[in-house]
């Protein structure tokens, strides 16, 4: 399926969006998305023999109308030529965040987010013959590790089994992404999934029983306004978001989410990491990642029962003053 004008795409790493101002197209939103070289959550495999192999990704996300998850694989040899191969979904479902190990002429794809109508209950694992460009299924037994996307993912053993680590994974019974925090192995040879790692860690997602996003964000935005003495913009572009909070939202509560009424210390903020808040509780590593939908709380590792439910208490009770909403806590566990 190489496309001359996509082969040009590819050449000057062009955007759905800048490939399609590039050929005055028509607007996506009334015609479907344009073909994207730039993706996120693509792998990229160098082959001894100099030819790069990418591998799916997706551009953009829902919100824009060029948002296209792909399952197709990009190569260009040493000498600059690109060739494009487009596979069935059945064959090769669209595919992003996965890893990709080169063991021999084959390439294990390992794991995926994509659309979720497609996700499964088991990690994905597909297998690309570099000398005929197909692509198979990899049959796999044991105890796998649940859709598993945004993984490490690195060769082991010879080249005879991979190990994977991080990423999130998601299931049908949980309203949102959670983080991986077990280590699993998959036998190159026998196609068996084995969990090196059983972290019984208790963990926690807090969302909105409406399922709207959290307001915290924007409400964060306003302390800061009222702090620096901006005007609140109360009709403009923050305020919007906003408006379905009600009366009175609880916003003195925000200094002190995260600070549950047991004896703690704060942790160090990680430069890297976005609204992630760390704290010690008897020495044990308690977790805050806030996010749009929901917030995730981890305690890594053993607590008194009775401290950990006033940590989680702490936190739903102030959630839903703030949010003026009924709050979910649905409790997190890869058995």
């Amino acid at each position: 399926m190489t496309n001359p004008v996509w082969v040009w795409a590819v050449e000057h790493r062009l955007t759905g969006y800048g490939l399609n101002k590039a050929f005055l197209g028509p607007r996506p939103e009334d015609v479907g998305p344009c073909w994207s070289f730039s993706r996120y959550g693509r792998t990229e495999t160098l082959l001894p023999d100099g030819r790069l192999v990418r591998i799916g990704g997706e551009y953009e996300d829902s919100y824009d109308a060029d948002f296209y998850i792909y399952n197709d694989v990009i190569v260009s040899d040493a000498e600059g030529r690109t060739e494009i191969l487009g596979y069935s979904d059945a064959v090769f479902p669209p595919t992003d965040f996965h890893t990709a190990n080169l063991v021999d002429d084959r390439i294990f794809i390992i794991g995926n987010l994509s659309y979720p109508n497609i996700r499964n209950d088991k990690a994905q694992v597909l297998v690309l013959d570099t000398t005929s460009y197909s692509i198979e299924r990899f049959d796999t037994t044991g105890e796998a590790p649940p859709w598993i996307h945004k993984h490490s993912s690195e060769l082991a053993e010879d080249g005879g089994a991979i190990l994977v680590r991080g990423g999130l994974i998601c299931a049908p019974r949980w309203p949102v992404l959670v983080e991986n925090i077990d280590d699993w192995r998959l036998d190159l040879h026998t196609g068996r999934w084995e969990r090196l790692t059983r972290r019984l860690w208790p963990r926690f997602a807090f969302v909105r029983d409406d399922g709207c996003q959290n307001h915290l964000f924007w409400l964060r935005r306003r302390l800061s306004d009222r702090a620096s003495g901006r005007p609140e913009d109360s009709d403009g572009f923050r305020a919007k978001y906003l408006r379905d909070l009600g009366p009175n939202p609880r916003i003195d509560l925000l200094e002190t989410l995260y600070t549950p009424d047991v004896p703690h210390s704060k942790m160090p903020e990680v430069t890297e990491e976005r609204r992630v808040h760390r704290l010690c509780v008897e020495g044990v590593t308690v977790r805050y990642v806030e996010g749009w939908h929901d917030i995730r709380l981890t305690v890594e590792g053993v607590l008194p029962d009775r401290t950990v439910e006033m940590i989680r208490l702490d936190l739903l009770t102030k959630l839903a003053a703030i949010e003026n909403s009924t709050i979910n806590c649905i409790q997190v566990m890869v058995e």
